[in-house]
């Protein structure tokens, strides 16, 4: 008579005894073998099948545009250096029989062409300055690289005060372009609260100084931010513009001079790549600072950014709406458009490693006259 009322007991509560065990090893965090049956073909372990299937559910669409996106960027980072030393060799070599102030004045005019295209960084443009200035001065040496060291810091002032104020401010208009660059997001947003303290604080003078010429220019004026405590946060970066330049003028001297100019120009180049690398650091710190100290706020939604916000749910829904799975696209144009993908990263990696044995070596300091296409 007990038994049968334990057992009508348990049967109206609605449990059993079986599934006690399993119930006590799921609350002490332990799993079951269902837990981790993943389907596969025998030969994997169960976990890394199951690793294996998420990367086989990855968005292979999305994935292999990114393969083209990278592979071009690649591309361009590799190529664009090289072509730009043969420019501006090119360059030296006709305008180097011009009056010293015309020399001047387009070193001047073409510094501000290059800066105002983005792929295009400003170090050999301040090599080629100081390449070309120094030698041709009619006072000397010295008061060439003097000159050179001025002129390249007010080029670099002028081009961040242009791509601030007529394109950033520009493009900053536009809604579109302020949800592109994220301008809502915490990263910027952090670096914004950097950007916008006063005078020369650590971290300003890092990003505006350590950060690509256009897009951090570009941005602050997206930003909206102060032309002139920004063009003051640039002003540091005379410690980068100093070694550049003497790289340049004191390679002039290695033919006709002793061994210790050419020495002398490897050491500014190296420091060189000391400051930069100084300067990345520091951004990183910054950065990462903002976010250890002001991290709630930079994460909390503003009223300001309605606008944006909406922009990304609107685009997000539209894209789920459209969107197009790896499924269906026909066969053949898989097979082409991941071809064209293995090949674009066969190119990349090929240009990265084999940089010399696709088109040899030029530098800035090599005569024109050498080229051989």
């Amino acid at each position: 008579r007990a038994s049968s009322n334990m057992a009508s007991t348990s049967t109206t509560s609605g449990y059993s005894s079986a599934p006690q065990p399993s119930m006590d090893r799921h609350k002490s965090g332990f799993s079951t073998s269902s837990d981790l049956e993943v389907p596969g073909n025998g030969y994997l372990t169960d976990r890394v099948q199951k690793y294996v299937n998420s990367v086989w559910a990855w968005d292979w669409l999305a994935v292999t545009r990114w393969m083209y996106i990278v592979c071009y960027v690649l591309i361009l980072w590799k190529i664009t250096p090289l072509f730009l030393n043969v420019l501006l060799a090119w360059m030296s070599a006709t305008i180097g029989n011009l009056h010293f102030v015309v020399i001047l004045l387009v070193t001047f005019a073409s510094g501000m062409f290059l800066f105002m295209l983005p792929p295009v960084p400003g170090p050999p443009i301040y090599l080629f300055g100081g390449f070309v200035i120094s030698d041709k001065c009619p006072f000397g040496f010295w008061w060439g690289a003097v000159i050179c060291v001025s002129l390249c810091f007010v080029l670099k002032l002028t081009a961040c005060a242009v791509q601030q104020k007529l394109i950033g401010e520009r493009l900053g208009d536009n809604q579109w372009v302020r949800q592109t660059v994220g301008v809502h997001k915490p990263f910027i947003r952090a670096i914004e609260n950097v950007l916008r303290q006063r005078g020369l604080s650590f971290g300003k003078c890092m990003i505006l100084c350590g950060g690509p010429d256009w897009p951090t220019s570009v941005l602050a004026g997206i930003l909206r931010l102060s032309l002139w405590q920004c063009l003051l946060g640039t002003c540091p970066v005379i410690l980068s513009i100093v070694p550049m330049a003497l790289t340049g003028s004191f390679y002039l001297k290695r033919n006709n001079e002793s061994e210790v100019w050419m020495r002398t120009g490897n050491l500014m180049l190296l420091l060189t790549t000391c400051v930069s690398a100084f300067f990345l650091v520091g951004i990183g710190w910054a950065i990462q600072d903002e976010y250890d100290k002001r991290g709630d706020e930079i994460r909390k939604p503003k009223e300001a950014y309605v606008e944006l916000e909406w922009l990304d749910y609107r685009s997000a829904a539209a894209a789920k709406k459209c969107k197009v799975t790896w499924a269906d696209i026909p066969r053949f144009i898989k097979a082409v458009y991941v071809s064209g993908a293995v090949l674009a990263t066969c190119t990349g990696h090929l240009l990265l490693w084999f940089t010399t044995r696709c088109f040899g070596s030029f530098q800035l300091t090599d005569d024109i006259q050498t080229l051989r296409w």
